[in-house]
C-alpha cells in the first residue's frame, strides 16, 4: 500500500485516460566541468514501480446541487432545492467567499472580452486572493505531545 500519495504520485488526465506517475526526489550534487558543486534537489517523474492489481482508488468530492433557490449560508444542505435553469434569483451552492471569487472571475472574463487587460489582471488577482483566503479558513487541527526527558551526565 502506498503512503503519502499526494507527495509521491502525480497524475495527468489526457482525455478519458488517467496517466499515473511516481515523483522521485533525490538530493543530488552536480559537479560541472569547472569543478563547482551545485547543490539542490532533483525531482523526476517515472512510471510507478508498484503493481496495481486491484485498480486505483480515486477520492474526490462533487457538489450534488450546484444552483439552488435558497441561500446556502443560511439553509441546511438537505433542504436546498436544486434549479436546473439558473437565473438572477438563484444562488451558487458555495460559501460567501467563493461566491465573491466567482464574481471576480466573471468580471475578469468580461474585462478581457472588452480588451481591458489591466482590469482583467486586477480581477484575477482578487479572484486568487479570495480563493486562497477560503483555503486558509479551513479548520486545521494540530496535535502536540511532550518530549521525553533525557538524562544529563
Amino acid at each position: 500500500m502506498s503512503y503519502d500519495t499526494n507527495r509521491t504520485y502525480a497524475f495527468i488526465q489526457a482525455g478519458r485516460k488517467l496517466r499515473l506517475y511516481k515523483i522521485v526526489r533525490s538530493a543530488g550534487r552536480i559537479i560541472d566541468n569547472q569543478g563547482r558543486v551545485k547543490g539542490g534537489s532533483l525531482d523526476d517523474i517515472i512510471y510507478p514501480d508498484e503493481n496495481i492489481t486491484n485498480g486505483l482508488r480515486i477520492e474526490y468530492t462533487k457538489l450534488k446541487k450546484i444552483f439552488v433557490i435558497q441561500d446556502p449560508e443560511t439553509t441546511a444542505d438537505s433542504s436546498l432545492t436544486e434549479v436546473l435553469a439558473p437565473d438572477e434569483s438563484t444562488h451558487v451552492n458555495v460559501n460567501r467567499v467563493l461566491s465573491l471569487a466567482i464574481v471576480c472571475y466573471v468580471k475578469a472574463q468580461l474585462a478581457e472580452r472588452m480588451g481591458n487587460l489591466q482590469e482583467k489582471e486586477y480581477y484575477m488577482r482578487e479572484f486568487y486572493k479570495k480563493v486562497s483566503d477560503n483555503e486558509g479558513n479551513k479548520n486545521k487541527v494540530f496535535f502536540t505531545s511532550t518530549i521525553k526527558t533525557f538524562a544529563v551526565k
